[in-house]
C-alpha cells in the first residue's frame, strides 16, 4: 500500500483471454508496476469515439491522479470491434482498430501526456506486444 498516485494509466479492453498478458507486459516491460486502469470493452477505441461518459472518467483520473504516462493496448479478435463493425473483413477491421488507437494515441498526446500505443496478438500461443506509432 502506498498512499500516492504512480502517474500512470492504462487502457485495455476487458477480453478475459488477453488481460492476464497485459498485466505481465505492463509490469514486465513498461515498469507499471503501479497504475490506474481503465478497463473496457474495445479498450481505447472510446477515446476516439468521444464516448462522453468515458471520457469524463479519462479526464477526472489525468487531473487527480496528475497522470504522466499513459499505455493504451488493443487487441487482435476483438468482440468489441466485430460487434461494432460487423461485415467488416478481418483485414479491415484490424486497419480499423489500428487507425482508432493511433488516433487515440494523438488525443492522449494532445491533452500533454505522454503516451504509447500496442497492438496485441497471439503468435505461437503467446501473446505478443507491437508498439503502434504515430
Amino acid at each position: 500500500w502506498k498512499d500516492e498516485f504512480s502517474g500512470k494509466l492504462a487502457i485495455f479492453c476487458s477480453d478475459e483471454r488477453f488481460v492476464t498478458a497485459t498485466l505481465e507486459f505492463l509490469r514486465r516491460h513498461l515498469d507499471f508496476d503501479r497504475c490506474d486502469l481503465m478497463v473496457v470493452a474495445g479498450g481505447p477505441a472510446f477515446v476516439p469515439q468521444n464516448e462522453t461518459p468515458l471520457m469524463e472518467r479519462l479526464d477526472l483520473l489525468l487531473k487527480a491522479h496528475e497522470i504522466k504516462q499513459v499505455v493504451l493496448i488493443a487487441h487482435d479478435d476483438c468482440g468489441y470491434y466485430k460487434h461494432r463493425h460487423k461485415g467488416l473483413p478481418p483485414q479491415m477491421l484490424k486497419e480499423k482498430q489500428r487507425d482508432d488507437l493511433l488516433a487515440a494515441l494523438r488525443a492522449i498526446q494532445a491533452k500533454g501526456v505522454q503516451a504509447k500505443a500496442f497492438f496485441a496478438f497471439v503468435e505461437n500461443g503467446e501473446v505478443v506486444f507491437e508498439e503502434v506509432r504515430a
